[in-house]
């Protein structure tokens, strides 16, 4: 597969940038980053030490993506999200506004770890508004975090989380419900 080239860049030390990249007004980069062809960045956002970001993902504004994170070809990630540091958002991956990412969290698109053709769709997981997934976490392919759920540190999410839930365990599990306090909007 043939890759645009990748560009030296004044903006960050050791910053390389592809072709046809939108940096918004504001945005912060750190040193070594890697920002691909067709990268979208909205306003106010933030991209960490060593990052990378593949062809064709949008970030939305006010977000952050943290050191040593790499975001897979065509993700969309909403406004004031936050990754934090050395996440894996695959391919497929969508994430709405306000969700937070604990650290190290892996997502994942592939259940059979099999050779494809090229026809085959990757499925990303995708992460509704407000949600909140804890350090560690691994989602599975497909899998849908409801608006407001609450995925705790370590969880190995195999199943659909359903919104304002809280899950724990591997495999995890429903242990309760996100009290109004939590709530975005009491935060707001």
């Amino acid at each position: 597969m043939a890759r645009a080239k990748l560009t030296p860049s004044d903006l960050a030390p050791g910053l390389l940038l592809g072709e046809d990249v939108e940096i918004g007004e504001g945005v912060l980069i750190g040193g070594h980053a890697i920002i691909h062809s067709g990268v979208r960045i909205g306003a106010g956002s933030r991209v960490g030490d060593h990052a990378q970001i593949r062809e064709g993902a949008v970030i939305g504004a006010g977000s952050t993506v943290g050191s040593y994170v790499s975001v897979d070809p065509g993700v969309v990630v909403g406004d004031r999200v936050s990754i934090q540091t050395r996440c894996y958002i695959t391919g497929g991956a969508r994430i709405e506004d306000d969700v937070f990412v604990g650290p190290g969290v892996t997502l994942t698109n592939d259940n059979t770890m099999d050779r494809h053709s090229a026809e085959f769709s990757f499925e990303g997981p995708l992460l509704r508004r407000a949600c909140r997934v804890g350090g560690g976490a691994t989602i599975c392919p497909g899998v849908e975090i409801g608006e407001e759920a609450f995925v705790a540190a370590g969880a190995l999410v195999a199943a659909d989380v359903a919104p304002r839930t809280v899950v724990m365990g591997v495999p995890a599990r429903a242990v309760r419900e996100v009290p109004e306090a939590d709530l975005l909007q009491r935060w707001r």
